[in-house]
């Protein structure tokens, strides 16, 4: 439906990204001597790539997931840093289940790059905020800057996700915390709310609202995690293409050829496992959840796999700062333990598929 529109936008973000977040500058960001990830946010903004998935009363294409995958896809290709994964996810969902006056209050900023978003770092379990009346608080751990200007948050007891609060932490009973993590080109910090008013309350008493943004979540994470792995494997299979052992390039080794096909075909099952993911959120299908569990949880898991391998298949260089496996292979562990656990997805997704075929339906049925 949008394959030109989508085609268009994936190579304007290859190539702009190709320029402004290689190699060089992103070691340069990770020594400390550069602000890449405000440059790489201000450059989205402007070329409107914060916009695309949005409605176009709000500026944008109208793309919705697939044009989320592309964007997610080109950003995990460099590693690029930024709170892209929460601040897109967050749109999408506001997009789609918020009040019309939030809406046109907070998406205009986000769709121009004025306005950064947090939310839980477990969006589907784990912590939760307390209420009192119009006011929450507790402690969390959420995934995004300390520079945000908008958090979502789980408002509960027990291990029932209530509602969805929505907060700004601009004021003393409202700080977010950054905490030191291995992979430097995402930030999580801590919230820790006092009586804090909220911008909004969104019950949830079926876990539907909750269940979508996770839905957002995993497939940012997927489309990210495979864009990284190509990226990284390609620029393994090259290394391995100048390398010389015993006279000639160790790429030629059978062992060798082996180990970088078992790469490339992880990769390759994981894109399928994507594309229904993002189709069926696009259709808003009722297996939408579940095909976007699966793909978030293969994914990331081949992300895992293949930047480990990257570091093994450089041989003693692969582990040193100067090269670049070791930059998606932080990226990847994150990924991995990001939105819910892999085993919990893997578990939510069977569980929806015994539920669709006690009902004498297959999901294929579903998705038409």
């Amino acid at each position: 439906m949008y394959q030109e529109e989508i085609e268009a936008l994936s190579d304007s973000m290859a190539r702009v990204l190709t320029d402004e977040c290689d190699s060089l500058a992103l070691h340069a960001y990770m020594d400390g001597k550069s602000d890449l990830d405000d440059q790489v946010w201000k450059r989205a903004s402007e070329l409107g790539w914060m916009a695309a998935a949005l409605p176009e009363r709000f500026g944008g294409m109208n793309v919705g997931p697939y044009g989320l995958e592309a964007l997610h896809t080109a950003l995990g290709r460099r590693a690029a840093p930024g709170p892209f994964v929460a601040t897109l996810s967050a749109a999408q969902w506001l997009s789609e289940i918020g009040p019309e006056e939030l809406q046109a209050e907070y998406l205009p900023l986000i769709a121009s790059g004025q306005l950064k978003v947090a939310i839980p770092v477990a969006v589907g379990s784990g912590p939760m905020l307390s209420h009192t009346g119009s006011t929450l608080s507790g402690q969390l751990d959420v995934l995004g800057p300390a520079d945000a200007g908008l958090i979502i948050a789980p408002v509960g007891s027990g291990q029932t996700v209530e509602a969805w609060g929505l907060l700004k932490p601009a004021t003393a009973r409202v700080t977010l915390s950054p905490q030191e993590i291995w992979d430097p080109t995402r930030e999580i910090c801590t919230l820790n709310c006092v009586s804090a008013s909220m911008i909004a309350l969104l019950p949830d008493p079926d876990g539907n609202i909750g269940r979508r943004l996770q839905r957002h979540v995993a497939l940012a994470l997927a489309a990210d995690s495979l864009g990284a792995a190509s990226n990284i494997s390609a620029q393994t299979i090259d290394y391995l293409k100048t390398r010389v052992q015993f006279g000639r390039p160790i790429a030629s080794f059978q062992a060798i050829k082996h180990r970088t096909v078992d790469m490339i075909a992880s990769i390759a099952m994981q894109r399928h496992l994507l594309a229904q993911g993002v189709e069926s959120a696009a259709a808003d299908s009722p297996d939408a959840d579940m095909w976007a569990a699966l793909a978030k949880a293969g994914a990331t898991e081949a992300f895992a796999f293949v930047s480990g391998d990257c570091i093994q298949l450089h041989g003693g260089v692969g582990h040193t700062w100067e090269f670049d496996p070791h930059i998606y292979a932080k990226r990847a562990r994150l990924n991995e333990a990001l939105a819910a656990d892999n085993r919990a997805l893997r578990d939510f997704a069977a569980n929806a598929l015994a539920a669709i075929t006690r009902q004498g339906h297959s999901t294929t049925e579903l998705g038409i």
